[in-house]
């Protein structure tokens, strides 16, 4: 897992031959305000996601992960805390679906949180497992995030 800031992108672009097309996507789509869906960089190697939603209470639930993606969650608006674990520490909860490249874990309490402001990315590699959207102390700000997924 990686967590940065939007300044210190250009750090990261030497980790996967994609990150330098998903940084300049998310710098890009902050700058002109892109609306919300799916934009195609690279086929299926490198799409985003706009979404905007108000973040949630964690209420329990289940964490994710992914096989074949990696995951580059931005905040371009608003502030959120996701839920981070190895993914070893969870016991998985629901068998993967290749749909939609997705296996969900139950795990304890011992999960760390980040929090992530307007700015702030994180990149969640297959063998990390998260919870994201979630809401501080009982407050359901607006978010609007960039997600970018680049194939492993």
């Amino acid at each position: 897992m990686i967590f940065d800031n939007i300044k210190n992108c250009d750090m990261y672009c030497k980790v996967n031959e994609n990150f330098e097309k998903a940084f300049e996507f998310i710098k890009k789509a902050t700058k002109e305000n892109l609306p919300a869906g799916r934009y195609e960089l690279d086929g299926n190697k490198v799409y985003a996601m706009i979404q905007e939603y108000a973040a949630k209470p964690d209420n329990g639930g289940n964490f994710e992960a992914h096989r074949n993606y990696i995951d580059i969650q931005y905040i371009a608006e608003g502030i959120e805390a996701m839920g981070v674990a190895e993914v070893s520490r969870g016991k998985l909860a629901v068998e993967y679906d290749e749909t939609y490249d997705v296996l969900f874990y139950a795990l304890d309490d011992k999960t760390q949180k980040l929090v992530l402001q307007a700015g702030d990315f994180a990149v969640f590699y297959p063998h990390d497992v998260h919870k994201p959207g979630l809401c501080l102390e009982g407050e359901s700000p607006k978010v609007k995030k960039i997600v970018v997924k680049v194939a492993v």
